[in-house]
Order: structure tokens, then C-alpha cells, then sequence
């Protein structure tokens, strides 16, 4: 009875173990995102958010097809119930503005909206690459 137990206790150590590991590798989000919003009076902008993991949270840079956005550092990065929130900064050649993001994250897709001070909003759809 006592091997019995002994080797009960080992499978069950191995699957918590196997289980934690699972978790943290589908949790990490690390990698470059690829994706693409509609920007008023502009057309379609492609967009590449690149994440790195950075301690228990997240680096991430972000550019654009239009131009505008030359790998711009992401500010105020969070990433909690596969909700990543951040914001930057972007200059329009008149003047600065915030734009702010909140993507779910499902898998290897990321939906959601960004949204400036003035009420812009607009779709984000991106997909991991890497």
C-alpha cells in the first residue's frame, strides 16, 4: 500500500508540474504580431506590435505601414486575463497624441480597438507570425 502511495504521489508531482508548464508557455504572448486597423480619412494601416517578455511582464514596440510610427516604445503595458492594454505616442506633424489599445488575446489572434482623447476609435485585428 505504501509503494502504491508513493507512486500515486510522483504521477500526481509529475502532472501539477507538466500542468504549470503548459500554463506559463500558453500564457507568454512574446513574439511579433502582425495586424491591421482603419484610420479615418487614411485607408487600411498595417501594423507589427513586437512583444518581448521583460521579468513577469512585457516590452513591446510597435510601427506602421504608414509611417508614422517608427518602432514607438509602448508605454503603460499590461497583460491580465488575456487583456493587453498599452498606449503611445504619436506625433501627426501638428502636434502630439496618445493612442490608446486594448487587445483580447485568443491563441494566436489578438481583436480589439484603439481609441484617441478626441473619441476616434477603430478595429485592430493582428495575428502572431512568431
Amino acid at each position: 500500500m505504501r509503494k502504491f502511495t508513493s507512486i500515486l504521489a510522483v504521477f500526481a508531482f509529475i502532472f501539477a508540474l507538466s500542468s504549470g508548464f503548459a500554463f506559463c508557455l500558453a500564457d507568454d504572448i512574446s513574439g511579433t504580431w502582425v495586424g491591421e486597423t482603419e484610420v479615418p480619412d487614411q485607408g487600411t494601416d498595417e501594423l507589427t506590435l513586437i512583444l518581448e517578455k521583460a521579468g513577469d511582464g512585457y516590452t513591446a514596440t510597435i510601427s506602421d505601414s504608414f509611417g508614422m510610427l517608427m518602432e514607438a516604445e509602448c508605454e503603460d503595458l499590461e497583460y491580465k486575463d488575456n487583456v493587453l492594454t498599452f498606449n503611445f505616442s504619436i506625433y501627426d506633424g501638428y502636434s502630439a497624441m496618445t493612442v490608446y489599445i486594448t487587445l483580447e488575446v485568443d491563441g494566436n489572434t489578438m481583436t480589439g480597438q484603439w481609441e484617441i482623447a478626441e473619441g476616434d476609435i477603430g478595429a485592430i485585428n493582428m495575428e502572431k507570425k512568431e
